[in-house]
């Protein structure tokens, strides 16, 4: 079972998952430069189910205790894993939406994002081939970029492989 099913399976993403509803991107028409954005506030409670079903209990993410003695940062920090499975809950539901995979991903993680701090999440299409390539960012909402990157996407077939 993927990583993603499993966090869909603890609720973790079912509110993100919600957000979309009927604004998902139902064509194949699309265009460079359309784009689709979710805000998410990021809960301690979270990521400490991230941490659990990860197997990452790093004391940077779960541990505050940690944090104030120990660390040069001034609260837990999300998984960058967690923010990259709210990147891909965009790609795959939203913009290319449905039967999207990845096949090819960079990330960059220039600033930590913080428990509790509210994440916009952009995906826009940059190139639209038979592999499609979108850049994402993750925006705090005081303007920090807490991810960016690009990937390499294919459709799924309808034929069985």
């Amino acid at each position: 079972m993927s990583l993603f099913y499993k966090l869909r399976k603890l609720h973790l993403l079912h509110p993100l998952l919600h957000s979309f509803g009927k604004r998902q991107i139902q064509t194949l028409s699309w265009k460079v430069g359309d784009t689709a954005t979710v805000t998410k506030k990021v809960t301690f409670e979270e990521v400490q189910r991230f941490a659990e079903l990860s197997g990452d209990r790093n004391p940077v993410h779960v541990d505050k205790e940690f944090i104030t003695r120990d660390s040069k940062f001034e609260n837990c920090i999300v998984h960058g894993a967690y923010l990259n499975s709210l990147v891909s809950a965009v790609i795959g539901t939203q913009l290319p939406g449905p039967g999207t995979l990845v096949v090819k991903q960079e990330l960059n993680f220039p600033s930590p994002c913080y428990i509790d701090e509210e994440v916009n999440i952009t995906v826009k299409l940059a190139a639209v081939r038979k592999i499609l390539t979108v850049d994402f960012t993750c925006v705090t909402s005081s303007g920090k970029v807490v991810l960016w990157g690009n990937c390499r996407l294919a459709r799924h077939s309808s034929k069985k492989v």
